[in-house]
């Protein structure tokens, strides 16, 4: 086994633990994605803006994160052909 097909592993793993927390603060991301159209209406401040910008960063990282460790993760830890 080598080490490229261990990380192969290793990065499922945290893909799948990742993704768990996506599906876990569902109703978090789904306030963020309200929160990001209360923007445009003027009624929030700027912390609150700042904040939800925030969160919406944070949620785009965790995205590309998982999509980025499933990737890798399972076509190093697959058999070449």
């Amino acid at each position: 086994m080598t080490l490229k097909k261990i990380f192969g592993y290793v990065f499922i793993i945290l893909a799948f633990l990742l993704t768990l927390a996506i599906i876990g603060q569902l109703q978090t991301l789904l306030g963020v994605l309200s929160g990001f159209f209360k923007i445009f209406t003027g009624k929030l401040d700027g912390y609150q803006v700042g904040e939800i910008i925030g969160h919406i960063i944070y949620w785009i990282f965790h995205f590309i994160a998982t999509i980025a460790l499933w990737k890798y993760g399972v076509s190093w830890s697959t058999k070449k052909i």
